[in-house]
Formats: C-alpha cells, structure tokens, sequence
C-alpha cells in the first residue's frame, strides 16, 4: 500500500521545505530585504530577501553574492521563523557586514545581475541556488529594471579565497581573455597583464584515480622457485648482494625474464589497490616487486617487459607507497630506460593520454623520455618531438584535471628544464596560459624561462645508476640497511 501522507490537525497536507519553496514561496507578501552597503566596492557581500506569512512568521532567503566575478557563492534559507529569529540572524550579519535596508527590486537586481555576469563565462551560481531562487521572484520584466556595474573595469575580477579556489575559475577566465584579466589570492599580488603569471601555484586539484587493475594470476607459477624464495628472504628486501645477482642473471635469459615477469604479475595482482593480503604486512616481500622490476631491466624486451613495467605505473597511490616508498624514481625510470627504443615512444605518449592514473605515478615516463635525450643524443630530436605532442595534449586536457593535472604538468616543465628543451619554451608558456600549473614544483614562468636557457647540462641526470649492482648498491645506501 502506498504511504498516506502527513497531514495537520486541519486535514491539510504537509509540504517538505523543498516542495514548499518551489510551489509557495512566491505567493507570500514580500518583507523587509537588506543588502550590505558596501557590495559594489568590495565585491563581495549579502543580500537578504524575507517573504510574510499571514500569521506573522517569516520565510527568508540569505544570498553572499560576489559581485567581481562569481555571482552566488553561496544561499540558505529558513521557513516560518519568528520574528525574533529573523531579527537575530540580522543582528549576526551586522556584526561583520553594514547591512542597509533595501527596496527588494534592488535586492532582485543585485542577485540575479550577479549570476547573469558569472554565467557570461560560465561560471553557474552556488547549487544552493536552485532552491533559494524560489525567495525571489521569477526574473521577467515583471520586475523594474536596474542596472549595476559588475566586475572591476567592466571586466571579471576573481578574489578566491586560496589556490584551490582559483583554480576552479582561472580556466575559464583564461578562455574568456586570454591573459588580460586580473586576480587575486592570498599572500600574492595583484596580477594583471604585464606580470602575466602567478608567484605562487594556481592549481591545486588533483586527478581523481579511477582506473580498474587487471587481475592476472592468484598462483605463482614460476621456472625457478629458489628465485622467489630468494626474493621473499627479508634480508634481501629492497637490495640484493652482488653474488645473488650475478647467480640470478646466471639464469637462461628468456627464462628467467619469464619468471620475473610471472613474479610482477601475481604481486599485482594480489596486492592491487593497496591491498595488502595476510603475510605482506611483516614486511618480509615488501622488496620483492621492486627487485623483479630492477632486474628486468637487464633481461627484458621492449613488448611484455614494457608492457608489465607500465601496467605496474598504472597502479592505485597506495600500491605504489607500498610497494616502493619513495624508492619508485630510482626503480622504475632505470629500468623504463631499458626497455624503452624508439620505436615504442608512441606507447609511452599513449600511456600518458590515459585518464584516471596516478600523477605520480606517470611522472616516472616523462623523466625516462628527458634520460634517453640526454644520454642518447641522436634521439633526443624525436624525444623532443614526444614532449611537443605531450605538451600540446596538456593545453587542451589541463582544465578536466583527468589525464594531466597541475602536478605532472609541472613535472613536464622540470624535465624539460633539465633538458635545457628550450626550443619548446613557446609550447611551456601557452600550458603555463591555461593557468593550471602547480609553481610550487617548478616555479613561474619567469624562472622556468631563465633556467631552460642555462648552457650548462642539468646535474639532475647524473641521480640515476644503469649498472644493476649499483643500482642495489644505491638501494642499500638509501635505506642504509646493515
């Protein structure tokens, strides 16, 4: 049976506030409506709108409307309050805000001005504004026209309240004008179109992690099971002793490339997400997936091999924090380096094209890419070539946050500062347009600009170990094991 609904003593039926807003707010007796006095010089303030009940209570609407650039920040409203409650609330607002009491054509005017000069750039109001705008009357001709100037030098002007805010809105005052617009945030200056960009990072979202991991095997089934017991041995956790890598690699090639595979495989697999199974969590494999990745390097193809290796990079925040701290640079791009020719750039490119990854994650492709140019002269024009097209992909997807967000964008922009890539400085400063590039990683234009042009080789590259022993030897000394 369906539920009866809830009625008064009288017999009437209840409407919910929502219901209520949307089909009776408008047939009450517009009250008293208030506006801060000083709105239009400092762009930012409230505007009170109350509705009559015939018995005395009151119905209100509260708006903060940033008349600079953003229309309704934010609205609440209340039904039925006394008349000492209204009173109340207006004394609050008082205290930080010289509220004046206004005719409510102005009040009408000011609103809806606000959120038609926001949706000019596509900028929508506050979702609250789907319920409170019922306080208001419907915007028609209805209601007398007045006209107020919005935004700052008959344009928009973003006061954000920090970088996280900003950067919901830059994009989109970038599309409307380019870098002729000016803003401001916290602990900066105003920035205008002489100065160009921002002393601090403009973009603080992050790419919100949505890929699936492929199950492969919950068995390990492998050539050389010594070598998985070797791997598991908790003295050899994260580095292995010279004599056990020389007996590893002693190992039939394709075998054992076979076997370090299949090992990466079932740790995938069964710690996907992060989740660590019963035995992981003494700690006795935590090494295990960043040896096999380490020493495929030296075994594996440019196919499986690379195709496992990025598999792997494609992995949750937590896997990776697992799996390899902050250990995974020193893993992954050596052995990324290896397994990468030229003729698989385009799988690399592809890889970064994907939504939903890691930031972190796929910043290791990138370095490898700017390690091949330095350290392989004859390919660098084709590396250079890769980064062109990358850049180009980050201009446009910067905004959607999903394939390229303000981190690995700055992360682009550090590589190629220490491959002195200045023949793409032009492609640098149209991402650094979009402003969606997090400073706080590779400063501002102004420095990326200087330091690109240095003549002298970036010692950045001299980080990374090739020759697998020191590359252990460095996991030893990074950990300082015993």
């Amino acid at each position: 049976m369906p539920k009866k609904k809830k009625t008064n003593k009288g017999g009437q039926q209840f409407l919910s506030p929502e219901k209520f807003m949307q089909t009776r707010a408008r047939t009450l007796q517009i009250g008293k409506c208030y506006r801060d006095s000083h709105l239009f010089d400092i762009g930012e303030g409230y505007v009170v709108v109350s509705r009559l009940h015939t018995g005395g209570k009151i119905s209100f609407a509260c708006y903060l409307v940033d008349t600079y650039c953003i229309g309704v920040k934010n609205s609440i409203y209340k039904l039925r309050t006394e008349k000492e409650e209204f009173d109340y609330m207006l004394e609050c607002l008082s205290k930080t805000n010289e509220l004046e009491e206004c005719s409510y054509e102005e009040a009408h005017n000011i609103v809806y001005g606000a959120v038609d000069f926001a949706e000019e750039i596509d900028i929508a109001p506050d979702d609250s504004f789907k319920l409170t705008k019922y306080m208001l009357e419907e915007d028609t001709e209805d209601v007398p026209l007045i006209e107020y100037e919005f935004g700052k030098d008959g344009k928009h002007f973003l006061v954000a309240t920090d970088q996280y805010n900003a950067s919901k809105y830059l994009p989109k005052l970038k599309q409307a004008y380019g870098n002729d617009f000016k803003y401001i945030v916290p602990e900066s200056s105003w920035i205008d179109d002489d100065s160009k960009y921002m002393k601090h990072p403009t973009y603080g979202m992050n790419t919100k992690y949505t890929y699936k991991p492929q199950r492969y095997s919950e068995t390990l089934n492998v050539h050389n099971e010594w070598l998985v017991e070797e791997l598991n041995k908790p003295e050899n956790s994260l580095w292995l002793e010279d004599s056990l890598i020389n007996r590893i690699l002693a190992l039939p090639k394709e075998e054992l490339r076979s076997d370090l595979e299949e090992i990466i495989r079932y740790v995938m697999t069964i710690t996907s997400n992060g989740n660590i199974p019963a035995g992981f969590d003494d700690g006795n494999y935590n090494g295990i997936l960043a040896s096999s990745i380490m020493l495929l390097g030296e075994v594996g193809n440019n196919e499986s091999s690379l195709d496992l290796v990025l598999e792997c990079l494609r992995q949750s925040q937590d896997f990776l924090d697992y799996h390899f701290s902050d250990s995974a640079d020193a893993v992954f791009v050596p052995t990324l380096y290896k397994l990468t020719t030229a003729d698989r750039f385009n799988k690399l490119l592809n890889f970064m094209k994907e939504p939903g990854l890691y930031s972190f994650g796929k910043a290791h492709v990138p370095e490898t890419m700017s390690l091949i140019a330095f350290r392989q002269p004859e390919l660098k024009p084709a590396c250079i070539e890769w980064f062109d097209d990358l850049i180009s992909f980050a201009i446009e997807k910067l905004p959607e946050v999903q394939y390229i967000d303000g981190v690995l964008a700055a992360h682009l922009t550090s590589n190629l500062i220490d491959l002195r890539a200045s023949e793409l400085l032009p492609k640098i400063k149209a991402m650094y347009d979009t402003g969606c590039i997090d400073q706080t990683y590779c400063g501002s234009i102004d420095t990326v600009e200087k330091e690109i042009s240095q003549n002298i080789p970036s010692s950045n590259f001299d980080y990374f170990d090739f020759d697998v022993h020191e590359r252990f030897a460095a996991m030893k000394s990074r950990f300082d094991k015993p």
